[in-house]
Parts: structure tokens; sequence; C-alpha cells
């Protein structure tokens, strides 16, 4: 799905930038692309349409910053706006005196697996004490690979091979590292369960 996205994001993009000039049909052609793209990629219809309009409104209006060629402003509005759908950059703190607990969830195959272990390495580097749970009894070499990447940060990763059942490996999980003084606790699911 997220392939798909990116190629058809592309795509719209290679238009725009091949194209001999920049008018207001061709401003429309990429927006309707662009919302086209988003709808294949499962973006709601709202947040397209609204997303898209705001595209159509600066592109048609923006005058470019002097020297920067009006496509590339254009490639830049895109940029601004799908990156303001993600969200804004903010901080975030953990609470102090309690063991926090992430649960990393998203569709299969969409790296959950090895963002759990790059986040208990990073979250590590932080200073923070984390422990993690390996949840997804679903996908053979789950835990193994968990293990596997979290043992280089210095991270222990609790979880049963031969358990099936994703919630009693998570509560043996939290049990398991009851008395840890953990800052943080990193539960690595299926996704599906």
């Amino acid at each position: 799905m997220l392939d798909g996205l990116k190629t058809n994001l592309q795509a719209a993009i290679k238009k725009l930038v091949s194209s001999s000039g920049v008018d207001e049909d061709l401003i429309k052609q990429l927006v309707h692309d662009v919302q086209i793209a988003l709808l294949q990629g499962d973006v709601e219809t709202k947040l397209v349409l609204e997303v898209t309009e705001k595209i159509k409104d600066r592109a048609i209006n923006e005058k470019p910053p002097p020297g920067l060629p009006h496509k590339d402003h254009i490639v830049k509005i895109l940029y601004d706006e799908l990156a303001g759908l993600l969200g804004k950059d903010s901080e975030f703190e953990f609470k102090p005196d309690r063991t926090n607990k992430i649960l990393m969830l998203g569709i299969q195959g969409s790296g959950k697996t090895t963002m759990s272990s790059k986040l208990a390495k990073y979250l590590t580097k932080q200073g923070y004490k984390v422990g993690v749970i390996g949840a997804d009894t679903f996908r053979p070499g789950a835990l193994a690979q968990l293990r596997t990447m979290c043992e280089r940060a210095g991270v222990e990763v609790y979880g049963e091979e031969s358990n099936k059942n994703s919630p009693d490996v998570v509560k043996k999980g939290l049990r398991h590292f009851e008395g840890s003084e953990l800052d943080i606790i990193l539960v690595d699911t299926a996704g599906r369960h």
C-alpha cells in the first residue's frame, strides 16, 4: 500500500517537473493525481480533500521566493502539506516514577519488530531503562529477530516461542519485568490480533 502511494506521488511530481510550463490546468491535474494517490493509499476522503484544496490554493496563489522556480515551489508546497498530514514535531515526555508502556501497532509487514528494537536502542541511549516484550506470536522468527536486534543494545526481551496466545505473553511479560524498575516497556505485536 505504501509503495503504491510512493509510486503514484512520484508519478504526479514527475508530470509536474517534466512539463514545459506551469498553469492552472497543470496544478489541477497535479491535485487530481495526488487525490487519487492518497485515496488509493487509504487516506480518509475528507482529509484528502482538505489537503489537496490547500495544495491547489497555495500553488495557484503563492508567489515563489526569489530564485526558486515555480515548479520547485509547487513541489515544496506538496511536501509541506503532505508532511503536515503526519503531524507536527512535538516533545514527548515519559511519566517519571512509573513504568511507561508502549504498544507497537500497525499493519503486517510495516516494520513493528524492527522499529521496536530501534526504539529500544534509541531510548536506552537517552538514558532510559528499557525492556521489550515479544508478543508477535504469528510471524515465525519475530521473537528471534527481536532478541538479536535488542541484544546489541543490551535490552532484555521477554517472549515465549511456544506460546501462541499474544495477550497471555504480554501479561506474563509485564509480570516478568515487574520488579526491574524499568522506565519503559515496549510491546512488539503482530498487529493483527
